[in-house]
């Protein structure tokens, strides 16, 4: 029998040790979830699945819970090792939970108590921290409810008795079937009648006329296939209900006749109120997008003048700083020729005292000088002095520009004034537009998450930015080829960041002014959201 060397077994084993090393290390971290939708009833307990694969501690992530729909809620938030919950939606307090004992394993599932209808829904688990592509996934709840049926005997009809069932409070709409005692299913009278509550429960009722049978039991079953839920009832109809005699069947008749006026009756008023209720709900949705629309105009009016006022109080703020420093640069600059030609400083001081620019002391010293180059140089000390220089500066030249302005002119040149004030206005200009390049694509970055998953114009913006030439061929080809809108901002989004950093933020503008054509009304909401949140922080403040 052949053994290996010693050695050579080594090897062997290190080798196979190495190898499961690098094929561990290599396995990629992503968060799973359940392909399927999860089904409950309302007022059930229920799990949404989301693990770590391969099997890592979560206990030092962040996990985040959101419902995926126009407000993107927050459902539950786990940081810092503990639940902290900031920004929960107050429709999910007290109702959301993690396993905290699996998180160690992976396990960051969500469990969520006493659902209703309302929380049916897409619910992404999100784990920021992960550096693999597949850092969430997206858990659909669907959400339904059940009630027994009731069976009543509504009368007879020829040698037959009439059977109803009703069922009500059903989610989503169920069907109704009658069986007899074999399983087979009997031919009803009629279609199924439905209403639906204001709930949204549904009530679904349905009549059949049975002859007498060796046992004469029958029922009556509600189903609903989406939620997988089926619910029955069963009735013994007495052999003297049904009817034995012609006068039997005259009765039979007459009741049957009478129900059947009745029922006449209650279709009509049924129809009747069905189609009120249908024009008043046509109407109350008219009158509800008409003011929606015109809120959303009011909304956007008010935003653009916030703006306009913004810029002009931006501008107007700029356009003082620079004046004062230009008029302190001239008195700087012409300080000896103002000494030598201005008349005026006993009023020039005056001036600037009654704005408290310059003490009384020294308002007094320059009305006793006795000559006007010395009641400027007295002046011009009072003006090195001052704690804000460039302000009282700024007086000066006003004031003295009021009272000798063909002097001001003269040191200035009033041709080079009008050019400057050309190359402030030229200045301006290019600040508005980098101001606002800069809010436009500070909005695209802050809400990044919410318009991969909310925007679906994302191949129609990657057209226009390509048409603008601000984004590759290639890219564009590929965004275009994307199956899901969600792909295509992703994409988008690369492409964005590709960008050269000094043309990225002027990218990202074109990108929102190319959404808000697209989407306004996403736009507009999420700068709502926005101002109200600042509104709350100063006010939290």
């Amino acid at each position: 029998m052949k053994t290996f060397p010693t050695s050579a077994a080594w090897c062997l084993g290190i080798l196979f040790i190495s190898v499961s090393l690098i094929t561990t290390g290599s396995s990629e971290v992503q968060v799973v979830g359940s392909a399927n939708p999860v089904v409950a009833l309302a007022g059930d307990d229920v799990i949404l699945p989301c693990s770590l694969k391969p099997s890592v501690s979560a206990e030092d992530m962040v996990v985040r819970w959101t419902r995926l729909n126009q407000k993107s809620e927050v459902v539950h938030l786990y940081l810092d090792g503990r639940d902290s919950n900031v920004g929960q939606s107050p429709s999910y307090s007290g109702r959301t939970s993690l396993f905290n004992e699996e998180l160690k394993n992976g396990n960051v599932s969500l469990k969520l108590t006493r659902v209703t209808l309302s929380d049916a829904g897409n619910y992404m688990c999100f784990i920021p921290k992960l550096t693999s592509q597949v850092k969430e996934t997206t858990v659909q709840l669907f959400v339904g409810a059940v009630s027994q049926p009731v069976i009543s005997i509504d009368g007879t009809k020829g040698w037959g008795v009439v059977l109803k069932c009703e069922s009500g409070g059903w989610f989503p709409e169920p069907e109704m079937e009658w069986l007899d005692s074999s399983g087979t299913i009997l031919p009803a009278d009629g279609p199924p009648e439905r209403h639906r509550d204001s709930e949204d429960l549904y009530t679904v009722r349905r009549r059949v006329t049975v002859n007498q049978t060796d046992n004469n039991r029958f029922t009556c079953i509600v189903q609903q296939q989406e939620i997988n839920h089926l619910k029955e009832t069963e009735i013994h109809v007495p052999d003297e209900v049904f009817p034995k005699s012609q006068v039997g069947l005259i009765v039979g008749l007459i009741a049957a006749g009478a129900v059947g006026v009745i029922a006449a009756s209650a279709i009509g008023v049924y129809k009747w109120r069905k189609h009120t209720e249908e024009e008043e709900q046509s109407k109350r949705w008219e009158e509800q997008s008409r003011k929606l629309l015109e809120e959303q105009q009011e909304q956007s009016k008010r935003l653009e003048e916030h703006r306009r006022k913004l810029l002009e109080e931006r501008e107007e703020e700029q356009r003082q700083g620079w004046e004062e420093q230009n008029h302190a640069e001239f008195v700087t600059r012409h300080k000896d020729d103002l000494i030598q030609m201005v008349s005026e400083g006993k009023s020039i001081a005056s001036e600037l005292h009654k704005k408290k620019l310059i003490p009384d002391e020294m308002n007094s010293q320059i009305s006793a000088a006795g000559t006007s180059q010395d009641q400027m140089r007295l002046l011009f000390k009072a003006l090195e002095e001052a704690e804000d220089r460039t302000r009282l500066k700024s007086d000066f030249h006003r004031t003295l520009l009021d009272l000798e302005p063909e002097l001001v002119y003269h040191l200035s040149g009033y041709y080079s004034f009008k050019e400057q004030s050309k190359r402030w206005q030229e200045h301006q200009k290019e600040q508005s537009k980098r101001w606002a390049e800069k809010n436009h694509a500070e909005f695209v970055t802050r809400n990044k998450y919410h318009l991969i998953q909310n925007v679906y114009e994302g191949k129609s913006i990657a057209s226009e930015l390509h048409k603008k030439k601000l984004i590759p061929d290639e890219m564009n080809s590929q965004i275009s080829a994307a199956g899901t809108s969600q792909d295509q901002m992703r994409l988008l989004y690369e492409a964005l960041e590709e960008a050269e950093a000094e043309d990225r933020t002027r990218v990202k503008s074109a990108f929102y002014l190319i959404l808000l054509h697209l989407e306004p009304e996403l736009v507009l909401n999420l700068e709502k959201k926005r101002r109200e949140q600042g509104l709350e922080d100063k006010i939290g403040k």
